[in-house]
C-alpha cells in the first residue's frame, strides 16, 4: 500500500495515525497491526473497552478460528469484539481472562453505550436471528458455488478456444465469486472463504485491511482501504493540486484494472518480510491456471496470458464495484470533515460513512455480488448476506427511534459521487446530514 511522503493527514476524530503513513514506502497489513499496537494501550495483550485481557489460552478455543486473535494480539479489539459477537455469551467468557484495567484512553472516538443506537439495534434483532428463515444460507452457498464453477469453466474454455470474449465472462464471474466469497471470510473459518484467493487476493490480509480496518474505522485515517491507493488516489478532503485532480480521474479506472494484480505484486516485493506468515492455503489461487493448463490443452505461455487477462477482467469488476459501493461521496463522512462529536456511537458513525444503493437492495444475488445491504453488512458482518434482508423492519424502527435514517442513492449517483470525492478538497463544516437522500426527509 503506497504511502505519500508529503501527505500526513490529521484526523478530525482525534485518532492517532499509523506511524509509517506519510513516510513513503509500503504500509502493509502486517505493519498496520504492528504499529497499531503502539497507540492502543493493550500492553501486549488484548484490550476491550478499558480492560486488558490475556486470551492466550483461549486462542485455539476461539469459535471463529485462531487467526482473529493471533492477528490482533497487542491491540484494542473493542470494535471487533462488539461487532463480531451478537449475544451476551462472549462477555461471560471474557470474565475468566481479565487481567487489569487499561491505563490509557482508547485511540478511538467510538462508543457502545447500552442504550445507544448500535447496541439497541443489536438487541432488537435477536428474535429475528433466532426465528428467521435459514434458507438464505443455502441460497448464498448455491450462488457462490455456481459462480465459482462458471468462472473455472469460462476460463478453461477461453484458453481452449483462445477466445478473449469467453475470457471476459470468466473474469466477470471470478470478480463476482470474489465479492461473494468476501461474505465468508467475515465468518468463522470455513472452506468457502478460500474462494476469495482464486483472485490472488489473500484472506488473511483482507481480514486485516477489510474486516479489522475498513469495517471498524470506516473512512478514517485508520482505514487501510483509504490509504491503500495513496498517493495516486486521495479520498480524504485534503489539498490536491489541479494536475493531481485530473490524474486521479484517469487513474481510478486503472486501479480497477490492477485490483487483483497490485496486492499480489506488493506481496512478492515484501516476501522477505512476509514469508513466515505464509500458509499452504495461500497457493489456492494457482488452482485456476493449473486447471486451465490441464483442461485447456494449450501451451504454458497461452495459459499465463489468458489467466492474466481473466484476472484483469475480474479485478476490474471488483474494483469498479468496490470503489463505487457508496463509501466515497461528497455527502459521506471522510476523516477531516466535521464529526458528530468528540465521542459518539459507532453505529451512527457507520451511517455517516456510507450510502446504500437502491438498485441492489432487495435482490439476494445482487447483494451477494455487489457489496449490497451495505449498512447492515457493516453492522453485522458475520451474518450471511442473504439474512440481512430479514432485518430491515427492525432496522427501520430503530432508525426512527433515534431520529436518523439510512441514505439511499442510485448506483449512478454512487459512481458519480466517488469521482466527485476524489476532487473534493474542502472538509464538510457540518456533521453528516442523515436525512439527505433518505425516504423520510
Amino acid at each position: 500500500m503506497l504511502a505519500n511522503k508529503a501527505f500526513v493527514p490529521k484526523s478530525s476524530l482525534g485518532i492517532k495515525p499509523i506511524p509509517s503513513r506519510g513516510k513513503g514506502g509500503v504500509v502493509t497489513t502486517y505493519m498496520w497491526i504492528k504499529e497499531k499496537q503502539i497507540d492502543d494501550g493493550a500492553e501486549g495483550l488484548w484490550r476491550i473497552h478499558d480492560n486488558i485481557y490475556d486470551l492466550t489460552k483461549f486462542v485455539n478455543k476461539h469459535p471463529g478460528g485462531s487467526d482473529w486473535l493471533v492477528l490482533t494480539k497487542g491491540t484494542d479489539i473493542t470494535e471487533a469484539f462488539e461487532v463480531h459477537h451478537l449475544t451476551e455469551l462472549p462477555n461471560e467468557v471474557l470474565k475468566k481472562y481479565f487481567v487489569k484495567n487499561a491505563v490509557t484512553e482508547r485511540n478511538s472516538p467510538f462508543t457502545f453505550e447500552e442504550n445507544g443506537f448500535y447496541r439497541t439495534l443489536k438487541k432488537k434483532i435477536q428474535p429475528v436471528l433466532k426465528n428467521g428463515s435459514k434458507r438464505s444460507y443455502t441460497k448464498s452457498k448455491f450462488f457462490t458455488d455456481f459462480l465459482l464453477v462458471l468462472s473455472f469453466l469460462f476460463s478453461i474454455f477461453a484458453v481452449k478456444f483462445w477466445n478473449f470474449g469467453l475470457g471476459v465472462f470468466g473474469g466477470v464471474f471470478l470478480g463476482m465469486v470474489t465479492v461473494a466469497a468476501h461474505n465468508y471470510f467475515h465468518m468463522k473459518d470455513n472452506f468457502r472463504m478460500y474462494y476469495f484467493q482464486f483472485s490472488l487476493l489473500q484472506v488473511r490480509e483482507w481480514r486485516i485491511s477489510h474486516a479489522l480496518s475498513h469495517h471498524l474505522y470506516t473512512n478514517t485515517i485508520t482505514d487501510l482501504e483509504i490509504s491503500m491507493f495513496e498517493p495516486l488516489l486521495q479520498y480524504l478532503p485534503v489539498d490536491k493540486k489541479p494536475l493531481q485532480k485530473v490524474l486521479s480521474l484517469i487513474l481510478a479506472p486503472i486501479m480497477w484494472i490492477t485490483f487483483f494484480h497490485k496486492p499480489a505484486i506488493e506481496r512478492l516485493i515484501d516476501f522477505p518480510h512476509q514469508y513466515r506468515q505464509m500458509k499452504l492455503t495461500d497457493l489456492v489461487g494457482l488452482l485456476l491456471p493449473i486447471c486451465m493448463y490441464i483442461f485447456g490443452k494449450e501451451n504454458l505461455l497461452s495459459v499465463i496470458i489468458m489467466w492474466n487477462f481473466v484476472l484483469i477482467c475480474g479485478g476490474t469488476y471488483m474494483g469498479f464495484v468496490g470503489l463505487n459501493a457508496g463509501h466515497h461521496h461528497p455527502d459521506v463522512f471522510h476523516d477531516g470533515d466535521m464529526p458528530r462529536g468528540k465521542r459518539f456511537d459507532w453505529g451512527l458513525g457507520q451511517l455517516d460513512a456510507l450510502l446504500d444503493r437502491k438498485e441492489i437492495t432487495g435482490s439476494h444475488f445482487l447483494v451477494l455480488t455487489n457489496f449490497g445491504d451495505h449498512a447492515l453488512h457493516h453492522f453485522f458482518p458475520t451474518l450471511d448476506h442473504g439474512q440481512l434482508q430479514q432485518l430491515y423492519p427492525i432496522f427501520k424502527k430503530v432508525l426512527n427511534q433515534f431520529n436518523v435514517d439510512l441514505r439511499m442513492v442510485s448506483q449512478i449517483e454512487a459512481i458519480k459521487g466517488s469521482f466527485q470525492q476524489l476532487l473534493r478538497v474542502k472538509p464538510n463544516p457540518n456533521p453528516t446530514d442523515l436525512f439527505k437522500y433518505s425516504n423520510n426527509k
